[in-house]
């Protein structure tokens, strides 16, 4: 049990499962826009999600994540240097135009990280910008990219809606870290919790789930068995908000929380 539990926190700490919740949003956009399985842009998404999430976690300080001198820490650099060589892969694959986004993307990610203002400040320090940034990037990834590479159009009116739902669905899932996180992040980081307080937050995300319903509602227009499958979803996500706390165990937001986009992509294909 012991070496499961190992294997389980390895898993988690490398930030596969995240990398699988990014795959399966950027799938999920595949199924409700009626497009092939590509594998490329979810091979893409899947390994440069690693490769990002393990820089951001353990990059703050380049020269510590580049010399690093635990075991374990050198294991986790070994494997985003294999996910890296496989990314690049993959983004040869990619349409030009599909790689452009992504590099922008990608610069983008990097400075959430990378300080590039006066007194070494970050898109992480500036007060209220942690969630919003976070929310554009995964929107960017999990929709623009796999859109893009397939030559829909992004201006049209169902594409927007999607992103809009897609960066609210972003914000949702982030409030039950925002709340576990207080405890550790600086007060100048200027978090939703800290400045509203958990009740008021909470609230806020509840009507950002319906908000998220109500937008799945018009761009399907239609009461189909996906849209039945996001108010299920739209329940999960209620009680990941109601449950969220500050004592909470780090395996409800990193484990759980972030199932729930895998969820939804199983079910879509169930259907």
């Amino acid at each position: 049990m012991n070496v499961l539990k190992k294997l389980f926190n390895f898993y988690l700490d490398s930030s596969i499962h995240i990398g699988l919740s990014v795959y399966a949003l950027t799938y999920t956009t595949l199924l409700l826009f009626d497009l092939p399985y590509d594998e490329a842009v979810l091979y893409f998404t899947f390994y440069g999600t690693i490769v990002t999430y393990n820089f951001i976690k353990y990059g703050s300080l380049a020269k510590q994540y580049f010399f690093v001198t635990t075991k374990y820490m050198k294991v986790i650099q070994f494997l985003s240097f294999v996910c890296f060589v496989l990314a690049a892969y993959y983004a040869f694959q990619l349409q030009f135009k599909t790689l452009l986004i992504a590099v922008v993307l990608s610069f983008l990610s990097s400075l959430y990280i990378i300080p590039f203002l006066p007194n070494r400040k970050n898109l992480r320090t500036l007060t209220g910008f942690k969630i919003s940034i976070v929310a554009l990037c995964w929107t960017g990834v999990t929709v623009i990219l796999p859109l893009v590479n397939t030559d829909v159009s992004i201006v049209e009116t169902k594409v927007l809606l999607t992103c809009f739902q897609r960066f609210v669905l972003v914000l949702i899932l982030m409030i039950p870290f925002e709340i576990s996180d207080m405890s550790y992040d600086a007060e100048g980081l200027g978090t939703l919790p800290q400045r509203i307080g958990i009740k008021r937050t909470k609230q806020i995300a509840y009507v950002w789930v319906l908000l998220f319903l109500g937008l799945d509602y018009f761009i399907r227009n239609t009461w189909s068995e996906a849209f039945y499958i996001t108010v299920g979803l739209s329940v999960v996500l209620l009680f990941s908000i109601w449950y969220s706390g500050t004592k909470k165990s780090k395996y409800f937001t990193s484990f759980w929380v972030e199932s729930i986009p895998i969820v939804w992509s199983l079910l879509l294909l169930l259907v």
